[in-house]
């Protein structure tokens, strides 16, 4: 023996079965997983002997522990989506779940924040008094600093909170406290669900829907879906909340692999927030950013010294066609999302899909109503920026986006102005709900909802209603008359109905029927794979032995029947300063395609692929693009 490295290992048993489950759903190597959970302080034991030569995975993996079997993922049988009767739990019978010690998954649906703590200290308190400890999950360094502030009045002295800022030898240093069992509490983001709690009797996702939980380095895992696997493993119930759950979690309730709360905690409030939608098709002026029922509510606002948000969440010119008479956004037949206007090395124009490469003309008229007022829709900030200082000249108008951002204090200094009323107007991105103070903001204007509901994305339709959603929430505890005005060319969209109407089921019940049709998840599972290089014609050989190796694998009676997207129709994209080529993987049976692909992946790929040219993995992918 030359050295003992620690006096108790810095993984639990069942924490490194998590890291070899990561390691085989997301096609990733164990020693890359092992080296992103263990703090670095302690990675350096990682070189004293080569990981690749310990056994293969598979043999390792206990029968029960096969991850086809961990239905919360999706459930690969489903054949309908008519209603079932789900499985509910009352708020009171919360606490009997934890007395249970059993693995659990329940779904908490409740729209205030607060209420939603109450819930968690309650849980947090009864885990403590059974002598067992805790993982709380927050999205963002905002969630994760309001969650602090409510935990530490109670628990200070008994938790440790994983901040974005904490550096590698602090992480190990709050490590050690949980390895022995010096705090019972951990809060963090993401990779905070790999603490080593020996003892860990409940996890809790706040806000699940958060794309932010998937991780988008190797290993590229999903955090809502570690932490429940790591639930199974610890045989231990798991709470995920959101106002807007994911399509996932909401289906997983409809096929009884999770439970669901029924709660009434908030009451009913007096509903001050008003609502509209317009039809830009209605417009006189096809061409403004602005509609005349918004400016003139603009007006109204600034009038009676109140200030006002204007949301358009795209920096620059949009890439997609619409037509300003009938709303008609071109799609690509097979994957239902918008074909991306291009032009060519000769400047030609072109619609792609992002997804499987399919071209199409740019013609000119729209193929629904025959008009010739089709367009590539491109508004950003700045364009608003503009037309909004033409509109009203006595208004100070500042913009919120990273182009507006030069120096490291422009943020601060941008969101000071405006909290303070220095600004009458606001227009920014996504960046305008962290920060903002809505103590004086009577108006919010949602420019364009077609700029989110149609990136080439197949969960653009979800993504549109939990960010508008979050926006109509922040907004409604303001305790004064107050309107939200969204404009879009499509307003019978399902999404636009749901928020108008604020029905999260309408939005869920059309949104999984439109997954279905499409074999879209949870019906699926999709694999986005990924080949970046310096040298174009590099790239595309290298893509073409990638398809090759794919083809031969759809052949083999081993794997899992698959779809490839983007293969016939490859489409080479520049991408910063590299050359980017992807394709897309829809499969069922996902545990027998990894199997099959790990397996011939050794031998045939790994020497054609290196830092130079790069192959990325993503299993159920976040971002499409």
């Amino acid at each position: 023996i030359r050295q003992i490295i620690d006096k108790k290992p810095l993984l639990t048993p069942q924490v490194i079965k998590l890291t070899k489950w990561i390691s085989h759903y997301y096609l990733c190597s164990w020693e890359k997983t092992l080296n992103y959970v263990i703090p670095k302080t302690r990675k350096a034991w990682l070189s004293k002997f080569d990981i690749m030569d310990i056994p293969p995975l598979r043999p390792q993996l206990p029968e029960d522990d096969k991850f086809s079997d961990h239905k919360i993922i999706f459930s690969e049988s489903a054949k309908t989506v008519e209603e079932k009767k789900v499985s509910r739990i009352k708020l009171k019978n919360i606490e009997n779940i934890i007395d249970s010690k059993k693995f659990q998954t329940i779904l908490l649906r409740e729209n205030d924040f607060s209420s939603r703590m109450k819930i968690y200290l309650r849980c947090i308190r009864k885990t403590l008094k059974e002598g067992r400890q805790a993982i709380v999950l927050a999205p963002t360094e905002s969630h994760l600093s309001e969650m602090a502030g409510l935990l530490e009045k109670e628990f200070k002295d008994n938790m440790v909170v994983f901040d974005e800022k904490i550096d590698q030898k602090a992480k190990y240093q709050k490590w050690i406290k949980i390895r022995n069992s010096q705090v019972n509490i951990a809060l963090g983001m993401r990779s905070s669900i790999f603490v080593p709690f020996d003892r860990l009797g409940l996890i809790i996702v706040e806000r699940e829907h958060s794309s932010l939980y998937k991780e988008e380095r190797s290993p590229r895992y999903h955090a809502r879906e570690v932490a429940i696997k790591r639930a199974e493993l610890e045989n231990i119930p798991i709470f995920l909340s959101s106002e807007t759950p994911s399509i996932e979690s909401c289906w997983n309730v409809q096929e009884n692999n999770f439970l669901e709360t029924e709660l009434n905690t908030g009451g009913e409030r007096e509903n001050l927030l008003k609502k509209t939608i317009i039809d830009m098709t209605q417009e006189k002026s096809k061409r403004k950013i602005i509609s005349y029922e918004l400016q003139q509510a603009i007006s109204r606002s600034l009038k009676n010294k109140r200030q006002v948000v204007l949301f358009l969440n795209k920096r620059g010119f949009s890439s997609f066609m619409i037509c300003s008479q009938c709303g008609h956004i071109p799609k690509c037949p097979g994957c239902n999302t918008s074909l991306s206007y291009h032009l060519d090395i000769q400047k030609r124009a072109q619609l792609i899909c992002h997804n499987c490469g399919k071209r199409a003309k740019v013609t000119g008229v729209c193929a629904k109503c025959g008009s010739k007022e089709i367009r590539p829709l491109g508004m950003g900030t700045q364009n608003l920026g503009s037309e909004s200082k033409k509109m009203f000249t006595r208004a100070e108008i500042r913009r919120l986006d990273r182009d507006s951002l030069i120096k490291d204090d422009d943020y601060r200094q941008i969101l000071e102005e405006f909290n303070r009323g220095s600004t009458d107007i606001l227009i920014g991105t996504q960046m305008v709900l962290k920060g903002v103070d809505f103590s004086n903001v009577d108006l919010i204007g949602i420019i364009s909802a077609d700029t989110l509901l149609n990136l080439p994305d197949y969960r653009s339709g979800e993504k549109t209603f939990q960010l508008l959603s979050a926006v109509i929430s922040s907004f409604r505890e303001i305790s004064f008359p107050k309107e939200v005005i969204v404009q879009t060319f499509n307003p019978k969209d399902h999404c636009i109905v749901a928020l108008r109407e604020e029905n999260y089921n309408y939005f869920y019940q059309k949104e999984i029927e439109l997954r279905k049709e499409l074999d879209y998840p949870p019906f699926t599972h999709i694999i986005k794979i990924v080949i970046l290089g310096e040298e174009r014609e590099v790239v595309k050989h290298k893509a073409e032995y990638l398809i090759s190796y794919l083809e031969a694998l759809r052949k083999d009676k081993e794997s899992a029947e698959f779809k490839l997207l983007g293969a016939v129709d490859m489409v080479l994209w520049k991408s910063r300063n590299d050359f980017k080529v992807q394709f897309l993987v829809k499969v069922k049976d996902l545990e027998r395609f990894n199997q099959a692909f790990k397996e011939k992946y050794d031998k045939m790929l790994s020497n054609h692929f290196d830092q130079k040219n790069r192959l990325t993995i993503d299993v159920d992918p976040v971002k499409m693009l």
